[in-house]
């Protein structure tokens, strides 16, 4: 064990050497104690702390400590060595110091740490940097303002610190407040917020007191006293002490002699209400007369006065403050000069009109101040003087102001309309000795308002117009007038409402009302307007005329039936004179040019009486004028029938007529006895001969249906109703050689029946072999247009019976009219013989046929050739060039020529784009898709004489084919800007193929480019054809300009038509006297075709089988129209319980299981139609044939029990029925097994 001695206060070396023995010793033995206490501050010296033993494991009597006896710990602590008692030496401060710490060892070696905390206690109150604080704020400063003040601080730390602010002063609370937030050093920031704006004026100064206070129990406080300086900033104006200052000054009067004195205040303080006083020189006293001290406000005489030239004199005097921003207000000064009383009055009038001139409105009301009128006495200064008025009518009065003013007012209502001028004579007399007088005379105009209306001569005009004046045509000058002057009578006219606001127009400062566009009495028969009035006055005055245009009729409208064909049927024999048809036609025109005449007619212009139909004059009707004999002569007449105007207009109509039958004939067969041959080994579905029937009647009593009359063998066939065709329907086989007689009758649509059938003899020849049969009842194969000749295009192959020696040969027997195919006789290999070409045919519908040279009998299948297109046929233009001449004048935005080519592809090989090659001037522009060339600029700018355009047309096939077409634009430099033209340079339309003859199509028309309008009695309408285009089916009106129709078009025959048309004129005024103009016919295609099968009666077979066999074979149709006239759809009409119709290819599918037990063929009856308006449609049979499979066990027909049968069959097979001559057994013996002699089977029978 270590020891030490214990330490004493006189031994500091002796202390420290045991506190290392004791370091040393706690070391070696490795105990350590903490020992923590704590004493508030302010406590008096002596009181306990804590002994150093508590903190032991065991009690110790002595103690060493490791500071020096003057450290800190022995200054303010007494530690007892003995007994570890710590006590206060001195009253401890803990803002001077917060902890002492320091290490205590006992004698036997153990350590203590000793940390004593000095515990606050509030002690200090809260202390601002300054009992007082000058703060300075403007008075601008706007309510939530915030000044930064330095905050309080305490001493003391935790809750004994500064905890917040507040003003002692409930006032000032109501104009500041305090915000504050937590900052360093133990104290809060603080901001004083002004709460409500201050005015210095009102109250420059305020004292408050912020007072801090910290957390204790009682708080301790602290304060600050803040003096708040307003600070003045420039917001008051100075202000005079009076709104108006008067003051007299004599004539002889020295310069520098003080006139008055002016004064004027400002609130603000400083330079901002220092006030400076000058003459506002802008508004009075431009001759500087009078000065004025910038600073007392006093009034000068700057220059000598003269009382004659000027006896009053008015300032304005400005007082400026000098802030920042100057405040301004002003004064009136007047100044009376004053003379001695050796001059008359004198008068100085100042009319307040804006341009100062001698004028007042009429509107002025009664005491609107119209002059100032001053007068003046030089020689009796200060005396009295009267002032008079003379004139005026009583309209005006004077008004003395003050003792030299008066004002001229109104005293009555003015109205320049009746009067606009007044001489007025002012008089002023002094009360002198003898009393002077004067006088001045002037004129007042009195200036114009807006207070007439404009008024027309007459508020309703009724006139008249013939509806062929041109465009332009004057109708009515229209004239208004206004009392008013100036502005105010200034007329403009509109129309405010019409009836037909294209038709008229206005000129709105002359009111002549002209035709805006061509009129029509047809259309409208009166035009209705109201034309307003309206002058230039604020605000304006308006009136209103009614103005009725009656339109006068003119024979300019041809007659037009209600119906461009009529339909109609008459029994033949009818009774002469009977009237079965009337026709009506109308014209638009008035009754005295609308009343029209019928007759028959053969063209245009002549007439010829038909010899078995009149028509009445009058009422159109038309009647019967000798007997018809259908049977005899036609059994239709078509007859044109014409309707004249007495202005000689006219207009057509055709009256198709049938001849109704009587059903007086029976069908009679040529020949009426038909003999063919056929092998037992044709196929069901072969056609054995067509019966033919006529007869005489027409409609449905000449149509024809054909019957079997029941027989023996009948069933073996089938007819067509409607073609007379015999088909066979069963194999024949199991006939043998054998004749079979059949009866066919004939009947008409109303049942009657041939007198005699035909008689048909088909004689069966037996043949060993059966025919060849094709692995597929259908081909389908696909090939390019542009393959080579030679090309294949794909095999079929027929498969002989197994005890068939002969090979099977191949031919086409249908479907290939043009021989684009072959097929090999022997390989079955279908090839291009000729070239193909999609565009004149898509697809091909092959009848292929297997046969031997040995046997008649044969198998057939179809076959499916598609002909894709290919990208094969480049855009073709009509002609390779064209040229169009155009006038330089044509303005911009004209069309001038349609390009059109045409690609016979089809899908996007067909579809064509135009483009113009080498367009760098931009002077022309063609349309992409419709090939319109259009003039982009105006020609008169350029002088150049001609122009070559090249047009490409370009398909978007790939690669892409195009071909150009090269334009020569020839300007015509000569035409004058007045001349003949057409409206436009290309007209186009599109007309539908199914139009009548004699249908209107267009209307062009030419006119004048510049100046008066032209009348269609000047000009003459003609068409020239144009080379490279077929001739075109229409004429035209020489005098309307209209195109009609000549002769039936048929878009299939021609789809485009071009021709030009001339316009020609008499009158010699004109730079030209022909226009030329192109006009392009597109043909639209209606739905004219019906579809067309490829044959009305279509045979296929099919195995059965126990599940469905799927495809069965294809019907196929075409349509002669394009677009949708010409798209197809397929309709089962029969039941489709086993069989089912793709309504865009025409397959026929099997889809449910098929038995020939139980239906060995099927009939099915197929329409196609179009998607045209209205649809057509087309019809056929299709017969399916049910092949055998074997899927049934033999049986025997059932016989009476007793019978039996023995037989005894031979080791064998047998592989030829058994047949039995006996009618009342038939039975098939496939194979037998053989069977001992003893044995016998039993066949009941």
């Amino acid at each position: 064990m270590c020891r030490g001695g214990m330490g004493r206060k006189d031994a500091p070396t002796s202390l420290l050497r045991t506190l290392v023995l004791s370091l040393l010793c706690a070391q070696s033995f490795g105990q350590v104690f903490n020992l923590t206490l704590s004493v508030k501050e302010g406590l008096p010296a002596k009181t306990i702390v804590g002994d150093l033993g508590a903190g032991l494991s065991r009690p110790s009597t002595g103690f060493f400590i490791s500071e020096s006896r003057d450290s800190y710990v022995f200054r303010d602590l007494e530690i007892d060595a003995d007994t570890g008692i710590i006590s206060t030496a001195v009253i401890l401060d803990r803002e001077s110091r917060d902890k002492y710490e320091f290490v205590a060892a006992t004698l036997t070696g153990e350590m203590i740490r000793v940390n004593i905390e000095v515990k606050d206690v509030n002690d200090h109150s809260p202390v601002f940097p300054s009992e007082q604080l000058e703060l300075d704020i403007s008075e601008l400063s706007p309510p939530g303002s915030r000044f930064q003040l330095e905050g309080a601080k305490d001493q003391d730390e935790g809750e004994f610190g500064t905890q917040g602010y507040r003003i002692t002063d409930s006032e000032m609370a109501e104009l500041f407040h305090l915000d504050y937030r937590s900052g360093s050093e133990n104290h809060l920031n603080l901001d004083l917020v002004l709460s409500s704006k201050l005015d210095r004026e009102t109250q420059d100064f305020y004292s408050l007191t912020i007072e801090a206070f910290d957390g204790g129990i009682p708080a301790r406080t602290g304060t600050l006293q803040v003096n708040v300086h307003v600070l003045d900033e420039n917001d008051n104006p100075p202000v005079f002490n009076q709104t108006e200052y008067h003051a007299s000054v004599r004539e002889d009067a020295p310069v520098m002699s003080a006139v008055c004195q002016v004064y004027a205040t400002d609130l603000d303080l400083d330079d901002n209400g220092r006030i400076t006083y000058e003459i506002n020189r802008r508004q009075s006293d431009p001759n500087e007369v009078f000065s004025i001290n910038e600073t007392t406000g006093v009034v000068y005489l700057n220059k000598l006065l003269d009382f004659e030239a000027q006896a009053f004199h008015e300032l304005i005097i400005s007082a400026r403050d000098n802030g920042a921003q100057p405040e301004h207000s002003s004064t009136f000064v007047g100044v009376k000069v004053l003379n001695i009383n050796d001059n008359s009055p004198s008068i100085s009038v100042l009319f307040l009109s804006e341009t100062g001139d001698a004028v007042v409105s009429e509107a002025a009301a009664i005491g609107d101040y119209v002059a100032r009128i001053s007068v003046s006495d030089p020689d009796l200064e200060g005396e009295q003087v009267t002032v008079t008025l003379e004139g005026g009518d009583g309209k005006f009065t004077l008004k003395q102001t003050d003792d030299f003013l008066y004002a001229l007012c109104v005293n009555s209502e003015l109205d320049r309309e009746e009067q606009d001028l007044y001489e007025l004579k002012v008089q002023a007399s002094d009360f002198g000795s003898p009393p002077l007088s004067s006088e001045m005379v002037f004129l007042l105009k009195v200036s114009d308002t807006n207070d007439c209306y404009p008024v027309f001569e007459k508020d309703v005009h009724v006139i008249s117009i013939a509806e062929d004046a041109p465009q332009g045509s004057s109708l009515i000058q229209l004239q208004a007038r206004d009392a008013d002057e100036g502005a105010n009578s200034n007329i403009r006219y509109s129309i405010l409402r019409s009836n037909q606001d294209s038709l008229i127009s206005i000129d709105p400062e002359s009111g002549l009302v002209t035709t805006a566009a061509s009129l029509d009495r047809e259309t409208q028969m009166e035009v209705w307007f109201l034309v307003v009035a309206v002058d230039g006055g604020e605000p304006a005055l308006s009136s209103t005329a009614t103005v009725t245009v009656l339109v006068e009729d003119v024979n300019d409208n041809e007659p037009v039936f209600q119906q461009q064909l009529y339909n109609v049927s008459i029994p033949e024999h009818s009774d002469v004179g009977s009237c079965f048809l009337q026709v009506v036609a109308t014209d638009a025109d008035s009754p005295e040019f609308g009343a029209l005449l019928y007759s028959l007619s053969d063209g245009f212009d002549k007439q010829d009486k038909h010899p078995l139909f009149q028509i009445h004059p009058h009422t159109g009707e038309l009647c019967v004028s000798q007997d018809i004999d259908r049977d005899a002569g036609q059994t239709v007449h078509d007859i044109l029938i014409k309707a004249e105007d007495p202005g000689g207009l006219s207009a057509q109509t055709y009256v198709h007529i049938e001849v109704e039958d009587l059903n007086d004939n029976v069908p009679v067969f040529n020949p009426e006895e038909y003999t063919v041959s056929v092998s037992s080994h044709a196929q069901p579905g072969t056609e054995i001969v067509n019966v033919i029937a006529t007869d005489r009647d027409s409609g449905r009593f000449g149509r024809v249906t054909y019957d079997i009359v029941p027989g023996d063998m009948s069933s073996l066939f089938a007819l067509e109703k409607e073609t007379g065709m015999l088909i066979l329907t069963s194999t024949l086989t199991h006939l043998g050689t054998v004749s079979v007689k059949l009866s066919i009758t004939a009947q008409d649509g109303e049942g009657l029946t041939s007198a005699r059938p035909a008689e048909v003899t088909v004689n069966v020849l037996r043949s060993v072999q059966a025919p060849a049969v094709f692995q597929r009842s259908r081909y389908s194969f696909t090939v390019p247009e542009d393959a080579p000749l030679g090309t294949s295009v794909g095999t079929v192959e027929a498969i002989n019976p197994t005890d068939s020696v002969e090979s099977a040969s191949y031919r086409i027997s249908s479907g290939d009219p043009q021989s684009l195919f072959s097929v090999h006789p022997k390989s079955g290999l279908i090839s291009i013989v000729k070239p193909l070409d999609h565009e004149s045919q898509p697809y091909a519908l092959l009848v292929l046929q297997s046969y031997t040279d040995t046997s008649p009998v044969y198998s057939t299948t179809q076959v499916n050739i598609t002909i894709a297109d290919v990208n094969d046929n480049a855009p073709v233009f009509p002609k390779r060039s064209d040229s169009i001449t155009v006038s330089q004048n044509t303005p911009a935005g004209t069309v001038l020529f349609i390009a059109h080519a045409h690609d016979y592809d089809s899908g996007t090989n067909g579809r064509v784009q135009y483009y113009l090659r080498n367009s760098r001037n931009g002077t022309f522009v063609v349309d992409h898709n419709l090939g319109t060339v259009t003039l982009k600029q105006s020609l008169q700018a350029d002088r150049q004489q001609s122009y070559s355009l090249e047009i490409v047309a370009k398909d978007e096939g790939e690669p892409s084919l195009s071909s150009t077409l090269t334009l020569s634009v020839n300007i015509d430099r000569t035409a004058a800007e007045d001349s003949l033209a057409f409206e436009t340079l290309v007209y186009q339309v599109e007309i539908g193929e199914g139009y009548r003859k004699d249908s209107r199509v267009i209307q062009v028309r030419a006119h004048r480019t510049r100046g008066a309008h032209m009348s269609n009695s000047g000009l003459t309408y003609s068409l020239e054809a144009e080379a490279g285009f077929p001739p075109a089916p229409f004429r035209i009106h020489p005098k309307t300009g209209w195109l009609y129709l000549s002769q039936s078009l048929d878009y299939e025959t021609e789809s485009r038509y071009r021709f030009k048309v001339l316009a020609t004129t008499r009158e010699a005024s004109l730079a030209n006297t022909t226009a030329t103009a192109s006009v392009i016919v597109l043909v639209l295609d209606i739905n004219d075709n019906a579809p067309v099968f490829g044959s009305d009666v279509y045979y296929f077979t099919v195995s059965e089988g126990s599940s469905p066999q799927g495809l069965v074979g294809t019907v196929k149709a075409i349509d002669k129209d394009s677009g949708k006239n010409s798209q197809l759809s397929y309709i089962l009409l029969s039941d489709g319980k086993f069989f089912r119709i793709n309504s865009k290819t025409g397959e026929i599918i099997n889809w449910v299981a098929l038995d020939r037990e139980q239906h060995s063929q099927h009939s099915l009856k197929v329409m196609v139609t179009d998607q045209g308006h209205p649809r057509l449609n087309a019809t056929a049979t299709v017969h399916i044939l049910i092949t055998d499979v074997n899927d049934n066990a033999p049986t025997f027909t059932h016989l009476p029990a007793s019978k039996e049968l023995n037989v005894q069959v031979e080791q064998a097979e047998l592989k030829r029925p058994i047949r039995s001559s006996t009618p009342l057994c038939v039975c098939e013996v496939a194979s037998v097994r053989p069977l001992l002699s003893s044995q016998k089977t039993r066949f009941p029978f």
